[in-house]
């Protein structure tokens, strides 16, 4: 039963890499990934809990998780998974533990004030969002999924607990932590580190041109509808192989830096986590004054 669970999770933060974590991971002939990349195993009561806007439906039965990673058969050195939910709510630390105790931790952390934007500019393009970040993060919508989308793009951007948690939780050596900044200008490093961490052949590097999960925008107002409805989207994924996915994404979304970044919203962004930032530095031992300066 125990080579039909995960001995790695990728837990997040969201919009800060794992994506492109994931998938490079993939690639590697030691290495089992679920086909399911956000199974949200750990996390499901809570998702379910919050009525999240996203739909999402996740695995909620352990049988039905082992069955994810059944083709692993054993013969992987490393299998796992990547659901970036499980970095924000406090149980699942814990529940990963009891279940793996000797599971691997890799969590990517980015800029809060950037993830908050890169967030919600993909919301937005998703159809999940139609009121401006502006009143969200100001509080100044009665929208009933207000309290929600504060949570996704501001209150994810408060590290220092949500790390504190995994790190009071496993072994220091279990847990591996990168900056986005880092990961994203090392790539080649950072992936030789994670090679490490699990324990894997460093010999075999796998393609890492690509880059998942990255900011688009539709090519035209139709393209834009369509990419909006979820079942849409939903039934596509269905029927598209995995290994074309980013081709027929290039096909109908351009790559963009996504929308306007207002000031005032930056320096709010700065007020609400500056503290939070000036903790995470006591707590990782590293320099992140380039996050609110």
């Amino acid at each position: 039963m125990k080579d039909r669970l995960p001995n790695f999770f990728i837990v997040g933060a969201p919009k800060a890499g794992t994506t492109s974590l994931y998938y490079y991971l993939k690639r590697h002939p030691e290495v089992f990934m679920s086909s399911i990349k956000e199974p949200n195993f750990f996390s499901y009561d809570e998702t379910i809990k919050q009525n999240l806007y996203h739909k999402e439906k996740g695995v909620s039965e352990l049988e039905d998780y082992k069955k994810l990673f059944a083709g692993a058969n054993g013969q992987y050195k490393a299998v796992g998974e990547a659901s970036v939910s499980y970095l924000f709510y406090p149980s699942v630390p814990g529940r990963i533990r009891q279940m793996v105790p000797d599971a691997r931790i890799i969590m990517s952390l980015r800029n809060p004030v950037e993830r908050a934007f890169s967030h919600y500019f993909m919301e937005h393009k998703l159809g999940y969002v139609n009121v401006s970040l502006e009143d969200i993060v100001f509080k100044r919508t009665g929208h009933k999924f207000a309290h929600l989308w504060y949570q996704q793009y501001v209150e994810l951007g408060l590290y220092y607990e949500q790390v504190k948690r995994y790190l009071e939780t496993f072994q220091p050596e279990q847990v591996c932590i990168f900056i986005y900044d880092e990961l994203s200008e090392n790539m080649h490093d950072s992936i030789l580190r994670v090679f490490d961490f699990l324990n894997i052949d460093k010999s075999y590097m796998p393609e890492l041109e690509g880059r998942y999960n990255t900011y688009s925008t539709p090519r035209n107002k139709l393209f834009h509808f369509l990419y909006a409805q979820k079942k849409l989207r939903t039934m596509a994924r269905s029927l598209i192989p995995s290994r074309s996915v980013e081709a027929i994404k290039n096909l109908f979304l351009t790559r963009s830096k996504g929308g306007e970044k207002k000031q005032e919203i930056i320096e709010e962004l700065k007020r609400i986590y500056k503290p939070d930032i000036k903790k995470l530095e006591g707590l990782l031992n590293k320099n992140l004054s380039i996050w609110y300066e």
